[in-house]
């Protein structure tokens, strides 16, 4: 189960822990060492011996946040710390929010925060006692028998965790609370609503805290012309619990990738030399889960970055939607192999990390058998998604996807003459198609779209295909170990003729709630008008049981 807590980002230290920079409040020496450990009563023993508020200005800062505070990734360190510290405020009688200086009763901020910072492992709704990770989007209990913020800590090397009840930085690895000047500031900013400097550091317009809808992605796309192509597909990657972990945990490209270093420095302007899809996407998501606001989002940045990247985009012509998404798919690898190559390393094909292989990679098996000798020859290819024909099917009524499926995998004589190895002899062969391997996430596109080479005219097929909402691949897969059942979060429909069409997608999110995403427009819908829609592309994630 994914968390849709605040604002996520990957930010990392490389340098060791320098003990000197601790705080002066707090002598090291006096800690038993059963609590040294970064356990579950350091954290208890620390806090307790932390300044009070006032003086939190006099906690030193460490090795750790100074290496980060240095990098690139300083602004993103900025942003997401002072959506925590919000979040960690005291409410009182007269809590004020909206920027029209209108209140928002105590009851509704409240039951905001229990959201916003229940434990991502345990649902514990306890935000005094939480640690948010403020290098991704985990929500940790502490002062438990649970303890998952040191858990997380543990299993992901996150260093850095903020205090949900003070607004304080925590070091994992000093075991220490942690300050600098400029986090300081920030928090002093939200503390004291009449600083003067408050626009310092170029964060006016954060006054609205993130709503829950707001943290869980909820927003659509402004059409900029014939973009819903586009919007559809993003939405696919943006509900994708899989590849929202990936970006917001993204540390090899967002430390190393210098061309979004370069449009940083030309304050977002985007020219072929810096377009790069990875950082484009990266900013979507940003923006998604951390906006406080439900407003639809402009994507010019990637509308431009793709027009660089791909010529046959430019313009505000509709396009195919999976064609941009094997699009994006590509610009994922290219990116992660030149950020490799950049840092002087390699992978093999066979064994790449990238956002795609590691989420839509797996292996077709096909399998032709000789007429005459009735030997088996196999062969191998890599996939990313399945394409399933419609028109083909003999019955055109009461389809389901499991049809298409059988159709795809049932064995078929091939035309002309096969030369085989084994015999050496040209005879009649037939062919079978397998799912050797299976990937976390399977694509499938359905074929509504179909060109006739004799007149050069293309049609569209609206046979209505029964989506079933949960996918058995078992049948369809070759014997192995491995998880093989799927559950469906996102479809993508096509709506009208092949010219004048419009995409729509339907994002189930993680309590269940089925949405529909037009453009700008998000509204619930049931489940049945997903499973009757008729799709264009789907979605399936592994489904545990």
């Amino acid at each position: 189960m994914y968390s849709d807590k605040t604002v996520p980002k990957s930010v990392n230290g490389t340098t060791k822990s320098n003990h000197d920079n601790h705080s002066p409040h707090i002598n090291h020496s006096n800690i038993p060492e059963s609590i040294s450990d970064h356990n579950l009563n350091n954290l208890k023993f620390i806090r307790d011996l932390t300044p009070q508020p006032d003086n939190y200005s006099t906690i030193h800062s460490c090795s750790h946040i100074n290496s980060v505070l240095e990098s690139k990734a300083k602004n993103t360190v900025f942003e997401t710390y002072k959506q925590a510290v919000l979040i960690s405020q005291p409410l009182d009688k007269e809590y004020t929010s909206r920027k029209d200086g209108s209140l928002i009763p105590k009851n509704e901020i409240l039951a905001s925060k229990m959201t916003s910072l229940k434990c991502t492992d345990c649902d514990l709704n306890n935000f005094e006692n939480s640690m948010i990770c403020l290098q991704c989007p985990h929500v940790g209990c502490c002062f438990n028998d649970h303890n998952h913020s040191y858990l997380h800590f543990k299993t992901t090397k996150h260093m850095f965790s903020i205090d949900s009840s003070t607004g304080l930085l925590y070091c994992f690895k000093c075991g220490n609370f942690t300050n600098h000047p400029a986090l300081e500031k920030i928090r002093m900013q939200i503390i004291d609503k009449n600083y003067k400097d408050i626009d310092a550091l170029s964060y006016a317009g954060y006054t609205d805290p993130p709503t829950r809808a707001t943290t869980k992605g909820l927003k659509g796309f402004v059409n900029l012309g014939a973009t819903c192509f586009m919007s559809s597909i993003l939405q696919t990657l943006i509900h994708n619990p899989i590849i929202k972990y990936q970006m917001f945990n993204n540390d090899l490209h967002f430390f190393n990738c210098e061309r979004n270093h370069n449009q940083l420095i030309q304050n977002g302007f985007i020219v072929e030399d810096n377009a790069c899809i990875t950082c484009s996407i990266d900013n979507i998501f940003q923006v998604f889960y951390t906006s406080n606001t439900l407003d639809g989002f402009g994507m010019t940045n990637l509308l431009t970055t793709s027009w660089y990247k791909k010529k046959s985009l430019a313009g505000f012509q509709e396009q195919d939607a999976h064609e941009f998404w094997q699009f994006l798919l590509n610009e994922f690898h290219s990116d992660y192999n030149r950020i490799l190559a950049q840092l002087g390393e390699s992978k093999e094909p066979s064994n790449c990390s990238c956002l795609t292989h590691s989420t839509f990679s797996f292996e077709l098996q096909s399998c032709i058998r000789c007429g005459s000798c009735n030997s088996i020859t196999e062969t191998v290819d890599p996939m990313f998604d399945v394409s399933l024909e419609i028109n083909r099917l003999k019955k055109t009524t009461n389809i389901d996807l499991y049809d298409c499926l059988d159709l795809f995998t049932q064995e078929e004589s091939l035309d002309g003459m096969y030369t085989c190895k084994k015999c050496d002899s040209n005879s009649k062969a037939t062919k079978t198609l397998k799912l050797k391997t299976v990937p976390p996430v399977v694509s499938i596109q359905l074929k509504r779209f179909e060109h006739n080479i004799m007149n050069d005219t293309s049609s569209k097929i609206e046979t209505p295909v029964k989506i079933p909402l949960f996918l058995d691949l078992t049948k369809y897969s070759v014997e192995f170990e491995g998880v093989r059942f799927y559950e469906l979060f996102g479809v993508i429909v096509h709506i009208g003729s092949v010219n004048t069409g419009h995409y729509i997608a339907f994002i189930k999110d993680g309590n269940g709630q089925w949405y529909k995403f037009d453009d700008s427009v998000v509204s619930l819908v049931d489940q049945e008008e997903v499973t009757n829609s008729k799709a264009y592309l789907l979605y399936y994630i592994t489904h545990k049981i």
